[in-house]
């Protein structure tokens, strides 16, 4: 087949090309974070390890913090926190309790990683400062859901409603990975549900 210059600079293989280059920096970065720790994670030895100019990374991530966080979030639990469904706040609260506890496996296999993450930026301004932006920006996101359908009824702002969520699905994340047989799947839906009835102020509704 004769080289189509027009094929190979379409929008979709360019698009391609990016999701290849991006998949290939955050497995060298996660490789390395594995190997030697974060603070080895250097851009220079991501782009040899990857292959790629240093150049490349600043075309596919704002900086390597940026690299970093999209590194450690393909790791552990892909949790939808997704609550514009309309259904009684039992119900909404009651079905991210269920993804919760599905993707809890998932959590304690890149857990390590995960918590490391968390570590690390805790010494790093800017790592630091991105992890929190992350969690602001869903609970905005999370906040605005909760408020169109809920607002009216809620005994808590929904931005306080959305921390609790989180708060309570990363407790129950962290004592799955220390002591898995504690963590029932009925007590972690009773939770979720009793959260969703201490949140209304006529739950009955």
């Amino acid at each position: 087949m004769l080289y189509n210059k027009a094929m190979a600079d379409s929008p979709k293989r360019r698009g391609d090309k990016r999701e290849r280059t991006r998949a290939r920096l955050i497995a060298a970065t996660l490789a390395l974070i594995r190997e030697a720790g974060f603070a080895a994670a250097s851009l220079e030895a991501i782009a040899r390890r990857a292959g790629v100019t240093r150049g490349s990374i600043y075309s596919n991530f704002a900086g390597r913090d940026a690299l970093m966080l999209a590194a450690v979030g393909t790791q552990g639990m892909q949790l939808e926190r997704d609550f514009s469904a309309p259904m009684p706040l039992k119900a909404q609260l009651r079905g991210f309790a269920e993804r919760l506890l599905d993707q809890l496996p998932a959590g304690a296999s890149g857990g390590e990683l995960v918590i490391g993450y968390a570590l690390y930026a805790m010494t790093q301004p800017q790592q630091r400062a991105a992890v929190a932006a992350t969690y602001r920006a869903m609970f905005a996101q999370i906040a605005v859901q909760l408020e169109a359908q809920y607002d009216d009824r809620l005994a808590i702002t929904p931005h306080a409603l959305a921390l609790a969520v989180q708060s309570l699905a990363m407790g129950v994340v962290w004592q799955f990975i220390l002591s898995p047989g504690d963590v029932r799947r009925a007590d972690v839906i009773a939770a979720f549900e009793a959260l969703a009835a201490g949140a209304e102020r006529n739950p009955s509704r």
